[in-house]
């Protein structure tokens, strides 16, 4: 097997730790007029019938019945589970430097539930971790890190969900390519809509830009970068999927400084070289092999 990685491959990656950055301030502008889990219901329930739509005029058959079950499983756990908390976590006024400094835990999370199936990162993706969180520690020191407790608690509870269900799907049976994110999506709707109903959720129109927030959602967090860490979840290592973790906070504070006239800080001119670092280790040390695969393969039908 090659050691290097393909186009596709590459493009996820970059989608997942671009778009995934910029969405931390796409939610925080939706949740000005809209309620969190009426916010996240209205996205999937439009991102899953756009893309199920889709599927079915390009001819994609529906996945059996076990596999509609995974898909939705995991998808309550990647989307309420975690983003759902997340999501709730801000609108509880948790700081969202403090939020990206938390989730930066994720990969070790995964790296910890693989071992449920006797799957460790190898030392130098150790290594690349433990830098990556490093960089981002330093990018939010001088960021004041407020937050409620149980805001700080369902950020956590995130980590937890996200990785295990990360961890999980890797190991069941799930739907071929698009399909799996289309359930999971479908899934995560009717159950963030079910949450809105429950909880009791006022809705009012949203603004303008509120709207243009959540579209921006559904096109690109959604269906295009939901869709790459689905294709990345399968096909490289744990740690090189969940590898975001270390660059999302990075382009959060870019865009901070674009979109809303903040001052490049020492912390951030300090930690952006040290979190590059810690992902071309880990991305280094991901490169596929031929016994490693053999190695997962073994593991994962075992």
């Amino acid at each position: 097997m090659s050691r290097s990685f393909g186009r596709l491959t590459l493009l996820s990656l970059a989608a997942v730790w671009v778009i995934w950055g910029s969405t931390y301030l796409a939610i925080k502008i939706g949740l000005e007029t809209l309620p969190p889990f009426f916010m996240q219901g209205c996205r999937f329930v439009v991102a899953a019938v756009a893309m199920a739509v889709f599927l079915r005029v390009r001819g994609h058959a529906w996945p059996t019945r076990p596999q509609m079950r995974n898909a939705s499983m995991i998808g309550v756990m990647l989307l309420i589970g975690g983003l759902g908390m997340v999501t709730l976590a801000e609108d509880r006024g948790v700081d969202s430097g403090l939020v990206a400094t938390i989730i930066a835990i994720q990969p070790m999370m995964m790296a910890m539930w693989g071992g449920l199936w006797k799957v460790w990162p190898n030392r130098m993706q150790w290594v690349g971790m433990f830098i990556g969180m490093g960089g981002v520690a330093i990018l939010v020191a001088d960021d004041g890190l407020s937050g409620s407790w149980s805001g700080v608690s369902l950020v956590f509870v995130a980590c937890v969900s996200w990785s295990f269900g990360s961890a999980l799907s890797r190991r069941i049976d799930m739907p071929d390519g698009p399909m799996t994110t289309t359930f999971e999506m479908a899934a995560a709707a009717v159950a963030f809509m079910v949450l809105s109903l429950v909880s009791g959720e006022s809705v009012e129109a949203p603004s303008l830009r509120s709207g243009l927030a959540v579209a921006y959602l559904v096109v690109f967090g959604s269906i295009v970068a939901f869709s790459a860490f689905t294709h990345l979840i399968s096909s490289v290592s744990g740690p090189l999927a969940m590898s975001y973790a270390y660059v999302n906070p990075a382009i959060a504070v870019l865009l901070g400084v674009v979109f809303s006239d903040e001052s490049v800080s020492v912390n951030m001119a300090m930690a952006l070289p040290v979190i590059l670092v810690g992902v071309a280790i880990v991305t280094n040390a991901s490169r596929p092999s031929a016994e490693t695969a053999r190695e997962e393969a073994s593991t994962v039908t075992s």
